[in-house]
């Protein structure tokens, strides 16, 4: 007998972590900056999760194929600031075509020094993309924690439904016989 309500429970719960973690990706902000995070919302769309058989048990796992996930997720150690992170820039940094994508998804606009606005020339672009760039090699990239945080915000309210459902399941295969009468619950 498989324990099937645990099951359908689990699925439910992993469902919920999901979608809770992509909220979390768009919700980050910091001071005024609202759309702090992931810009694109191609790492939020990107987040699944499967359930995989390893030696007849059954686990889930969470994650996302695109290859920069941990970093968003775990965030980056810089040259200068350190994150708490298991990665760091050393001597590289990050790819200014990336930088520029960035750029031209928040959008960012060039100013001089006085703070006027100032044409957006390939030249410009490419030496603010490169400063950037470099910023972010010195300070790093502070960690967004998406799957953490869901996990600490959804798993208490699910705790009453896993062990209704770890019960039923029990019960479900507690039997007790008395010569040639089955007694279940």
């Amino acid at each position: 007998m498989t324990e099937r309500k645990l099951n359908k429970v689990f699925l439910e719960l992993a469902e919920d972590l999901n979608n809770t973690a992509r909220r979390v990706l768009g919700r980050r902000t910091i001071g005024k900056n609202k759309t702090y995070g992931e810009s694109s919302g191609n790492l939020r769309r990107s987040l699944t999760f499967n359930v995989v058989s390893k030696g007849g048990r059954e686990s889930i796992e969470f994650g996302s194929l695109l290859p920069y996930a941990p970093f968003i997720h775990w965030g980056v150690n810089g040259t200068d600031k350190n994150r708490g992170s298991q990665y760091s820039y050393k001597g590289k940094q990050p790819p200014i075509h990336a930088v520029r994508k960035w750029m031209k998804a928040k959008p960012i606009r060039l100013r001089d020094k006085d703070g006027a606005f100032i044409k957006q020339t390939e030249s410009r672009l490419n030496s603010a993309a490169f400063n950037i760039a470099r910023a972010i090699k010195k300070n790093g990239i502070p960690g967004l924690f998406y799957y953490s945080k869901a996990y600490t915000e959804v798993i208490p309210k699910w705790n009453d439904k896993i062990g209704g459902a770890v019960v039923a399941d029990f019960l479900e295969r507690l039997q007790a016989r008395v010569d040639n009468i089955v007694i279940k619950s």
